[in-house]
């Protein structure tokens, strides 16, 4: 008897998953999102809470690297579920992500103060790495022309933030546009 129970409850809740599913294919992550409360909410009722398999069933990246290599991505819902600390500063709203160094090989190594901040991309919020090192960084609309850091200390720091949370996984989601 139980385990009719239990072939009922999953099969009302595998309808009930593959209906949102259907629904975002009809109208969108966002809208979808927005009616059951939430990024995470869609995922949990209709991707078991698995971000890889609704990135690759909605073709979202999570964690997103430009083609040009200047910007990371990391989608809201990784972002949440990361659990990271707010920073507000300048009625700026960001998360923070830690600090990190950045140089040439065999010389100066320098500290870098790594922040998420919140944007759109797709329809969807995102949040892009930004940061400062003294009066040099990237992401910032402040930071002048000749201070902002170049592609190979970009990728520095990106690959430090890959793998100190571990993104890596996220990054291989395939997605076709």
């Amino acid at each position: 008897m139980r385990q009719l129970i239990k072939k009922i409850l999953r099969e009302q809740s595998e309808t009930k998953a593959e209906k949102i599913r259907a629904q975002v294919k009809k109208s969108g992550v966002d809208t979808v999102s927005n009616l059951v409360g939430g990024i995470d909410n869609l995922i949990n009722m209709a991707y078991d809470g698995d971000l890889i398999k609704f990135g690759e069933e909605t073709t979202t990246p999570i964690v997103y690297l430009a083609v040009d290599k200047k910007n990371l991505y990391l989608h809201n819902a990784l972002v949440e579920k990361l659990g990271l600390e707010d920073i507000k500063w300048a009625g700026r709203n960001e998360k923070k992500l830690g600090q990190f160094v950045y140089g040439s090989k065999n010389g100066h190594r320098y500290a870098f103060n790594a922040s998420l901040y919140p944007t759109t991309l797709h329809d969807q919020k995102y949040w892009k790495v930004v940061g400062m090192s003294g009066d040099s960084g990237f992401g910032y609309s402040f930071i002048n022309q000749r201070s902002i850091l170049g592609i190979r200390y970009r990728t520095q720091i990106f690959n430090q933030i890959i793998d100190k949370y571990n993104l890596r996984p996220y990054m291989g989601v395939k997605v076709f546009y």
